[in-house]
């Protein structure tokens, strides 16, 4: 170093170093002592001199990084002692301020003469605003895909622990049919309270989110341990050592609720501006992941289910049928199937009205689904016509089963509109796969005979195909 070099460092040139914006900390080159920090250093970082005495102490406080000072800062420091301050690399890590929350920054280092001066310029929002447009494409690319809800979820979730450690969240999906919270993703809470709050139902004083969802809007709990809502959870709470818990309604862009979002933090705290923005970019990303999650899955029921009765629609039935007896062929076990239809039931619509047939059709497909085999598959393959496939089940079985239930079909009513009773019969043909005879439409054609002869013999009976 020049003589030049050796007087840069002054009093004068400390006293400009304070008027900097930029957090400053100048070291001992040779004793590694810390013997300055600036205002914004003070500020910023909410350390003092006494704080950070020399190097060694100083990575151990300040860098979330292990053998920082060995391994990272010192061959950067030798890499760059003798460039000028506008040459010199920068080196990006992690530190952590007195709060113990970790800001994202850039190093700078500039030797003059027996002193090392580190600049610190911090790059957390913009860090963040980076990761969250990283994310938010990556979800999207996600959802284009149709990945796997979970994963999707698990991504948000993450994005947000990586902003604010120490701090865990949570995703919960609302099942609107029993009114509760099915766990969504929470990738680092405890299993045990994971399977506590999984079903939880929506209400008032149900904690955190099971509020925010029952009220349709955010909730703030600073601390758990006193306050009302959480009052017969906190030894759970108390467990999970989870003292604060902020959660936001997940909404439908047609208003709908969807879910909620939570953080929980082991302090008891109050949101900042920063951490209300958090929540709100979480929740608005999870909402476009679950939406369109929901629009496919009902996609997917609509192209597989018939709208009426909730039974497997005419192609779908066919296809879950054409799989059964492969296997079936393959395993050499034999299946049986067995048409359905509705005595007179046009009779049924003249005089009673296409809606109430409508519920006609919706009680058989219920009472037929209560009183088959669990095994069987049924579906609904014309107006009134049903088709259902019986695995591994031999002939007396096929015959018992359609018998039982054309008798609970048959002694069964329900209402009109003016309460009279509504009473119906169905006929059924039999068909049994043998050996190699496992064909689909075979099958459906020799049942489709079977129910012809019932029909013609009466109605309200069972036949089997060659025989009753």
């Amino acid at each position: 170093m020049t003589q030049q070099n050796n007087d840069c460092y002054t009093k004068e040139f400390e006293q400009c170093l304070n008027f900097s914006p930029v957090p400053v900390v100048v070291f001992d080159v040779k004793t590694n002592q810390a013997q300055f920090i600036n205002h914004a250093f003070q500020q910023s970082l909410e350390l003092a001199l006494e704080d950070i005495p020399n190097l060694p102490n100083c990575s151990t406080k300040l860098f979330a990084v292990p053998h920082f000072q060995q391994e990272i800062l010192e061959p950067w420091f030798t890499k760059n002692q003798d460039k000028e301050l506008g040459n010199t690399s920068c080196l990006e890590t992690s530190i952590y301020n007195k709060s113990g929350c970790i800001r994202k920054v850039r190093l700078f280092y500039k030797q003059c003469g027996s002193k090392r001066i580190v600049y610190i310029r911090d790059i957390t929002d913009h860090w963040i605003a980076e990761q969250r447009l990283k994310v938010r494409n990556e979800t999207l690319e996600m959802v284009a895909k149709s990945s796997s809800l979970k994963a999707i979820l698990t991504i948000i979730v993450q994005q947000i622990e990586q902003e604010s450690p120490p701090s865990l969240c949570c995703i919960l999906l609302f099942d609107k049919q029993t009114q509760c919270l099915l766990l969504g993703a929470s990738p680092h809470l405890p299993d045990f309270y994971n399977a506590a709050i999984h079903g939880i139902r929506i209400g008032a004083h149900m904690g955190s989110c099971g509020t925010a969802a029952y009220l349709g809007k955010r909730v703030i709990v600073e601390n758990i341990d006193t306050h009302p809502n959480w009052q017969g959870f906190t030894d759970l709470t108390q467990k999970a050592k989870l003292h604060s818990c902020w959660s936001e309604p997940i909404m439908a862009s047609d208003g709908q609720l969807l879910g909620t979002f939570a953080i929980y933090n082991a302090p008891s705290s109050a949101p900042s501006l920063k951490d209300i923005e958090q929540i709100q970019f979480a929740s608005n990303l999870a909402s476009i992941a679950i939406e369109n999650h929901n629009t496919h899955q009902e996609l997917e029921y609509r192209a597989h289910y018939d709208f009426l009765t909730g039974l497997a629609n005419r192609r779908y039935f066919f296809e879950r049928a054409t799989t059964i007896l492969q296997q079936a062929i393959t395993l050499e076990k034999n299946c049986a199937l067995l048409m359905m239809d509705v005595d007179h039931f046009k009779k049924v619509n003249d005089i009673y009205g296409h809606d109430l047939g409508d519920i006609v059709l919706q009680h058989l497909a219920k009472t037929s689904l209560k009183n088959l085999p669990e095994e069987a598959i049924m579906g609904r393959i014309g107006g009134e016509e049903f088709a259902i496939l019986l695995p591994d089940t031999n002939r007396v079985s096929a015959l018992q089963a359609a018998e039982i239930l054309r008798e609970a079909l048959s002694t069964d009513t329900l209402s009109d509109h003016e309460s009279h009773a509504i009473h119906f019969t169905v006929s059924l043909g039999v068909s049994f796969s043998f050996g190699q005879h496992c064909d689909t439409y075979i099958l459906l054609r020799e049942a489709d005979k079977a129910l012809y002869k019932a029909k013609q013999t009466g109605r309200n009976r069972v036949c089997l195909f060659n025989g009753c």
